[in-house]
């Protein structure tokens, strides 16, 4: 887990939530243990603070990797859970690229990358929204089973152009972030599930790397902090081979956002 110091979009469906009953003591106890674990004891009390205020509704956007979904699903909806039920609103953003390069490869499908970036032709698009689709569905389903309500948003938040259309496909780089229908989400008292796709102006779905979206989310909707979640323990720098423990956004994003790892 990688921890961002400071520092959600679109057209989907409406869903109804199942209700959620208030925390006990013992879960209380919990999610403290659980911020713990999170930052430092005076992050800690902030966020205690902030329980019963609205900027409950800005605590976290969470990063999930696509191997968390498939290997630890109900630790991650627990986790999600706890965080709720004491009022906070983590706002997820998933990947789910192991699931689909099995996909791929039942289909026959090479997966390609250049640059580290995933190659996005025409099928592999196809069978990416599909697995897209699927995982969303496991991990809202998860909650739901928990009493936690969650709404699953999986088009119309992230409005991208081609990142080069020759060199990847349809690869999209975002150019804005809806927030209408994440805070819609959070304002219904569910969690708000996003993928990482994107759509032009025009319509046309492309692929967005999940990290890179979380942080474009996290740029505009400037939540306490953002929270790396994936099977590698966090960000590595592309360099250095070291894992980064803290990114200042105000400071570091947009010489982050250069290097070529």
């Amino acid at each position: 887990m990688s921890r961002i110091a400071r520092p959600l979009l679109a057209r989907s469906p409406v869903q109804r939530c199942s209700y959620q009953s208030g925390p006990d003591l013992s879960e209380k106890e919990t999610i403290v243990k659980l911020l713990y674990n999170i930052g430092s004891k005076k992050e800690v009390e902030q966020y205690l603070r902030h329980f019963s205020s609205v900027e409950s509704q800005k605590f976290a956007v969470i990063k999930v990797g696509g191997a968390v979904i498939s290997d630890d699903l109900a630790t991650l909806a627990s986790a999600l859970t706890f965080l709720n039920r004491v009022g906070l609103y983590p706002i997820v953003v998933h990947g789910a690229g192991p699931q689909l390069n099995k996909r791929l490869e039942a289909s026959g499908i090479e997966a390609r990358y250049e640059d580290g970036i995933r190659i996005t032709d025409g099928p592999t698009l196809a069978i990416a929204r599909e697995v897209f689709a699927s995982e969303n569905r496991k991990l809202v389903e998860a909650l739901e089973r928990l009493g936690t309500r969650a709404r699953p948003i999986t088009s119309g938040v992230f409005v991208a152009d081609y990142l080069n259309r020759e060199k990847y496909d349809r690869v999209g780089k975002i150019v804005k972030v809806n927030r209408d229908v994440v805070e819609s989400s959070i304002r219904a008292g569910c969690l708000p599930i996003l993928t990482s796709l994107a759509e032009t102006p025009e319509g046309q779905i492309l692929n967005v790397n999940a990290d890179i979206a979380a942080g474009e989310l996290a740029r505009v909707l400037e939540p306490l902090k953002i929270v790396y979640l994936n099977e590698k323990n966090g960000l590595y720098h592309g360099t250095t081979g070291k894992r980064i423990e803290t990114i200042h956004l105000d400071e570091e994003y947009e010489d982050l956002l250069k290097e070529p790892w």
